[in-house]
């Protein structure tokens, strides 16, 4: 079963933030909040990521899941959204060019959102970053005031990079959205996969837009 983190042990900027370790080719799930808590993508939700007993490990019930917000649609971020909604009722966050993959099935739950957007949180406002490449649709979450980014499968730790051979996907969008996230303050990056960047994000992300660089 995936590991259940709480990063507030980690640093304390991150007090309130738990992490769903993705076990296999599945998405992590940051839980950031408790009593109205915002799920940031939703994994796989297969067997083995089920989401709902990580969720309920720390205090997550049905009741106390306010929002879901998807970095973006590809199955292994997007697909545990659904055994959500089986039993909660929380208004879900996808980027407009994202959602010709997974509107029809999100129904009334669906919140369109664009570039510049916010996102209130129990903990603080998440603004909405447009990081296409990966995918059309995809999007970064910034908590300004505390330096932390919500990458998605934009750039990852040591300096990896979204692969951009998907159907949505554009290296030259992708190098864009690089070179816009090298000119934001960042402290902590929480990827989609991968562990936690707590020091040196800001050289993360410009080792990725630098080797990125390489094959344009």
């Amino acid at each position: 079963m995936p590991r259940v983190l709480d990063l507030g042990k980690r640093s304390g900027k991150l007090s309130g933030v738990t992490m769903i370790v993705g076990d296999g080719l599945c998405s992590n799930i940051y839980v950031v909040g408790r009593g109205k808590a915002t799920v940031i993508d939703a994994g796989v939700g297969n067997s083995v990521n089920p989401v709902w007993p990580q969720l309920e490990s720390i205090g997550v019930q049905p009741d106390n899941v306010d929002k879901v917000v998807l970095t973006h649609a590809h199955h292994d971020h997007a697909m545990g959204v659904y055994l959500i909604l089986e039993r909660a009722n929380p208004k879900v966050y996808v980027h407009t060019k994202d959602t010709e993959y997974i509107a029809s099935s999100l129904g009334d739950s669906l919140v369109e959102v664009e570039e510049g957007d916010v996102i209130e949180t129990e903990l603080w406002p998440l603004e909405v970053i447009w990081t296409p490449g990966h995918t059309e649709g995809g999007i970064s979450l910034y908590a300004r005031e505390q330096r932390i980014l919500f990458s998605g499968d934009t750039v990852f730790p040591d300096g990896y990079y979204g692969r951009t051979d998907g159907e949505s996907g554009s290296l030259e969008q992708l190098l864009e959205s690089l070179r816009r996230l090298t000119e934001l303050s960042v402290n902590v990056i929480l990827a989609g996969h991968g562990m936690p960047v707590l020091r040196g994000a800001e050289e993360n992300i410009r080792q990725a837009y630098r080797d990125a660089s390489r094959w344009n």
